[in-house]
């Protein structure tokens, strides 16, 4: 936060001191001593001189911030051997500080910080320093690349001899060597040792004393006493427990039979068969040095306790218990939901729009035609309609008065052709 306002003001700033500074000399130039006579609008050079010092302030800027920036990295590389460490260390410090200046956002600070760094580290491993600045540059490179194993072993041999660490630095480690898969020895056993003391057995802890177990630590006898009573108290069968019940099967123990019967068992319910090859088949070497009597007592064992295990589950499951699995399938993506059905349908609708779009410009000669068809159909009835409207009107429209002078008329015109016909005479007849 504080970066983004930094960021922000300081551009601000910049503009608005070019703007008091800058802006009004120009303008007392044009006003004062090239026109000093002239009367005119001057609102188009304001708004020039007030986007030129926007443009300075908050582009320009930080363009000039890039390049010193660029310029800095570009002198840190292809270093001569004759140029003094400390004088190159203070140059990727320098520019380490800079990444944090005004210049950058902080997503941009960021991204060259950590450029920055690990070059940083590449030269500090590079001359060999071992100091704790350069300790530090080595945690944020491994931080920032737990997986490069060259910067873990500087800082691993800060902590080789060292047991009063704090929890952060008992941290610090648990993940250097969980990215190296527990690979140093004399780390895990120095930890080992320390959590042996404060008697710490928790999950964090457990890949260090199988760490130290498997290396035949000076401590082994000491782990198995804490951690051994504890797994076999929880009846525990997990990749852990089974792991360390194999190397606690070395050892001389009270719990040997209990060990060798939760190790038996593990093969025999063939429980990591599938899922990791290797330790099933440490635990198939075990079971097979056992004598026969041993075996096929844990196969009937464990086929028993399979047979009792799925009729409690049956039992188990009633209405209820049926109605969260279902829900639990849902939410596992076992089954689908009506809204993935839902969703299924917006897909299928988005696929047939997409194939609509693909065919656009077939699809859109076809609908012209019909539009036109249709709208000259349209045309066509409504003239038709308004014609005959017009007809029924005209026949409306005559008055009745109208209608009784035309039939009077047309009586008159009968009655005069009659009396003007010539009649026979009488005295003829």
């Amino acid at each position: 936060m504080y970066q983004t306002l930094k960021y922000i003001f300081t551009r601000i700033g910049i503009s608005l001191f070019l703007l008091l500074t800058f802006g009004f000399s120009v303008l007392y130039f044009v006003h004062e001593v090239a026109l000093p006579s002239a009367t005119f609008d001057d609102s188009f050079i304001q708004a020039a001189l007030f986007f030129i010092c926007l443009f300075i302030g908050v582009f320009a800027y930080g363009l000039v911030g890039e390049q010193k920036f660029h310029n800095a990295v570009y002198k840190l590389k292809n270093i001569p051997s004759a140029v003094e460490s400390e004088e190159v260390i203070d140059g990727f410090q320098a520019v380490l500080d800079f990444t944090y200046s005004s210049y950058f956002l902080p997503g941009k600070g960021k991204r060259l910080r950590d450029d920055v760094i690990l070059k940083f580290a590449n030269y500090l491993l590079f001359v060999g320093r071992k100091d704790d600045r350069a300790q530090k540059i080595y945690l944020k490179a491994f931080l920032l690349r737990p997986e490069d194993s060259s910067y873990r072993a500087p800082l691993l041999s800060v902590f080789k001899e060292d047991d009063d660490l704090t929890s952060e630095e008992v941290d610090l480690l648990l993940v250097i060597l969980k990215a190296g898969d527990y690979s140093d020895n004399s780390i895990a056993n120095n930890l080992a040792s320390l959590f042996l003391r404060k008697r710490l057995f928790v999950s964090k802890t457990e890949p260090i004393f199988l760490a130290a177990l498997k290396n035949k630590s000076e401590n082994s006898k000491e782990i198995v006493n804490l951690v051994l009573p504890q797994l076999l108290r929880a009846n525990r069968l997990d990749s852990f427990a089974v792991r360390f019940y194999l190397e606690a099967y070395q050892f001389e123990t009270s719990e040997s039979s209990q060990v060798l019967e939760m190790i038996a068992y593990a093969y025999c319910k063939k429980t990591w068969e599938d899922v990791d090859k290797v330790l099933h088949l440490k635990c198939e070497e075990v079971f097979q040095d056992r004598d026969s009597k041993f075996r096929m007592d844990m196969l009937r064992k464990t086929a028993e306790f399979n047979l009792s295990s799925k009729i409690h589950r049956l039992k188990l499951l009633n209405e209820n218990d049926l109605r969260l699995l279902r829900k639990l399938k849902v939410k596992m993506g076992l089954s689908r939901s009506f809204f993935d059905l839902l969703g299924g349908i917006a897909v299928k609708f988005l696929e047939f729009a997409r194939i609509l779009a693909s065919k656009f410009f077939m699809i859109r000669t076809w609908f012209f035609i019909v539009v036109v068809i249709l709208i000259t159909s349209l045309v066509y009835r409504g003239w038709q309609t308004q014609q005959e409207i017009g007809l029924g009107v005209e026949g409306k429209a005559i008055d009745p008065k109208e209608k009784k002078s035309v039939a009077l008329k047309k009586w008159k015109s009968i009655l005069f052709r009659w009396l003007l016909l010539p009649r026979p005479n009488k005295l003829l007849d």
